[in-house]
């Protein structure tokens, strides 16, 4: 009988032999490494020099091919970016041709009707040198005054639309009320309808709508520019737009921004008699009420009577 003892001693000698040379192999690899041998680093920079141009070799025709893949892809979006253009040239003749036709067309009516050409106002621009708001009131100082021929009551405009207007004047600075105050009110026209009315500052954001007629629908988003009405102010001057509140009320958000407000232009020629008795080229058509309605909710009789627009 032969006992298998023997067989089992020699595999397992072998497999720790086997074991210890492969941490024997590992721990000459790290030391190896570790070593900074000028040995070593002679075979690494020989190695480097000799596969250097190896490498170059074999990387020169993979560039040339992304070269071409990135040609071809350029002429590809050449081709596209000509073809948008060309139509977007055709689109601008079209447009410009279209703007010719109504320019000459607003000519002649214009000739038919004697309108009187609008006056070119004579502005001047001071820089703002205090924030707005105030405990009191909403308004701005700049830096032009008497000597600049600033006075009471001359508009102020910036390149967004209507600041609001001149309430008191120095030698070399000048005070604007502006159109969030709750003491600026603003005769205004809706141009999309050309409704007349009067907008009026809250010492907030937006401003408060007042004395519309009950049979005006207003549109969200439709632009508010002065009609002139009173003379107090030139007509056509952006003021904002109308904006619907969550409680269903709609209000006008003005299209100046007044915390990022540095310069503001006043227009010093404007004179009021003469515009509004000879000039009423853009002011808004005052709409004739149907019935006896008169004021905003208020009939001939001073009856009261319910519209279907809130606007407080």
């Amino acid at each position: 009988m032969v006992s298998g003892k023997p067989s089992n001693n020699k595999s397992l000698k072998s497999g720790n032999n086997f074991n210890i040379v492969m941490i024997l192999l590992c721990l000459f690899l790290v030391f190896l490494g570790k070593f900074d041998l000028i040995a070593i680093r002679s075979i690494k920079a020989f190695l480097s020099d000799f596969l250097a141009p190896v490498i170059f070799v074999f990387n020169k025709p993979v560039n040339e091919i992304a070269d071409v893949l990135d040609r071809v892809k350029s002429v590809s979006s050449l081709r596209d970016e000509n073809i948008r253009m060309k139509s977007e040239i055709r689109r601008l003749k079209v447009w410009k041709s279209k703007k010719e036709n109504q320019v000459l067309e607003l000519l002649e009516l214009k000739e038919l009707l004697k309108v009187i050409p609008e006056n070119t106002y004579d502005i001047i621009t001071g820089r703002v040198i205090t924030a707005p708001g105030g405990i009191f009131a909403n308004t701005v100082l700049i830096n032009v005054g008497k000597k600049d021929g600033i006075s009471v009551g001359q508009t102020a405009v910036s390149s967004y639309g209507l600041v609001g207007y001149v309430v008191n004047v120095g030698l070399s600075t000048s005070r604007i009320l502006l159109v969030i105050d709750i003491n600026s009110m603003i005769p205004v026209y809706f141009t999309g309808s050309n409704w007349p009315a009067v907008v009026q500052g809250l010492n907030g954001e937006f401003l408060k709508i007042k004395f519309l007629s009950n049979e005006a629908n207003l549109i969200e988003g439709e632009h508010i520019q002065t009609s002139g009405h009173g003379g107090m102010l030139p007509s056509g001057i952006s003021v904002g737009i109308v904006v619907k509140s969550y409680s269903g009320r709609y209000y006008v958000k003005p299209s100046v921004n007044f915390q990022r407000l540095t310069y503001v232009s006043i227009i010093k020629n404007f004179n009021a008699k003469q515009d509004v008795n000879k000039t009423f080229n853009s002011y808004a058509p005052m709409q004739m009420p149907k019935g006896s309605i008169g004021l905003k909710g208020i009939n001939s009789s001073g009856t009261r009577v319910k519209g279907s627009v809130i606007v407080e």
